[in-house]
Parts: structure tokens; sequence; C-alpha cells
């Protein structure tokens, strides 16, 4: 599943390599990365704070995502889970965006039953009422709509998430 998730850019792996040491790096990071454990919280978007992401860090792991802001159309559905090395005093950054998650199996499943239903009834049932010839055309535009556009909704999360993630970490590790 994951190799097909990676073949539709919906997981996406990146290495980052960065001057500073791993305790420094941590250190920029607690400063930068509020403490989380990236569940569910329903009023994310009013509570306040300064940092962009929201995280944990261990001593060689760490995972973060997008903090949600009020009125923000980036859809920051991407998560970042990570590993770091040291390596000659630069530090190697292993990580995996995901932009996938497990919840959406259920939901793509009952839409494509849905919409096969929904064809197939409209071809069984052609003998007692024929149905008109813009139905099946519009069923399926209809369906390339609802599926396609939070695909590409999700994609552009992820190379998103690429970019800020590589500006931000470059950014943490040069400003003092």
């Amino acid at each position: 599943m994951s190799d097909f998730l990676r073949k539709i850019q919906l997981i996406k792996d990146i290495t980052i390599q960065l001057p500073v040491s791993k305790i420094d790096f941590i250190q920029k990071f607690r400063n930068n990365v509020d403490q989380s454990d990236l569940s569910y919280v329903p009023f994310e978007v009013f509570q306040s704070s300064t940092n962009e992401y929201k995280g944990s860090i261990s001593n060689n792991e760490f995972e973060l995502k997008k903090r949600k802001k009020l009125f923000d159309t980036n859809y920051s559905f991407a998560k970042v889970t990570g590993r770091i090395s040291e390596n000659n005093n630069v530090l190697n950054i292993n990580a995996e965006i995901n932009g996938f998650k497990k919840r959406m199996i259920f939901i793509l499943g009952i839409m494509i039953i849905f919409y096969s239903i929904f064809i197939m009834g409209a071809f069984l049932s052609a003998d007692n009422n024929p149905i008109p010839l813009f139905v099946i055309p519009f069923i399926l535009i209809h369906m390339f709509f609802m599926l396609g556009v939070p695909y590409f909704i999700i994609r552009r999360s992820v190379k998103r998430m690429v970019y800020d993630l590589e500006r931000d970490l470059h950014y943490w590790v040069t400003k003092n």
C-alpha cells in the first residue's frame, strides 16, 4: 500500500543535511515546535502560538505537522515522521511526509461502492425506464471530482510540506 501511495505522490521520502550538531538541533526543534502528541484537537484554530508546527522529538526520532490556523487555505494534511543521525558535525534527517490517513480507505470504499451501485442500477433499469443519456457522463464527471479533487489537495499538501520543512529547518539552523 505504501509503495502505491509513494507512486501517486501521497507519501514522499526526503533527506536533509544540516551543518549543526544533534543536541543543538533538538534544542532548536523544541523552541520552534509546540509539544503535542498530534491527536485531534477540536478547536485547534483558536489556540494561540507563535510556532507554525506542533509535534514531538526524542533522541533519534521526531514527528510533526503544521498547526491549523483560522482562515488558512493551505490544507495542511501532511504529517512528517523522521529519524536524525549525526556524522562528522553534519546532521542527517531522513523524513517521510505522509498525506494519506488510514481512515480515508473507509471513505473511499464507501464512495466507490456508491458510484458502482448507481452506475450499475442505471444500466439495469434501462429496460423498465430508460434513463437519459446525459446521466451516465454526469455521474462519471461527478465521480472524478469527488475522488480527484481530494487527491490533488492532499498531493499539494505533501509537496508544500516538503518545501516548507526544508526551508524552515535551514532557517532554524541559521538563525541565532
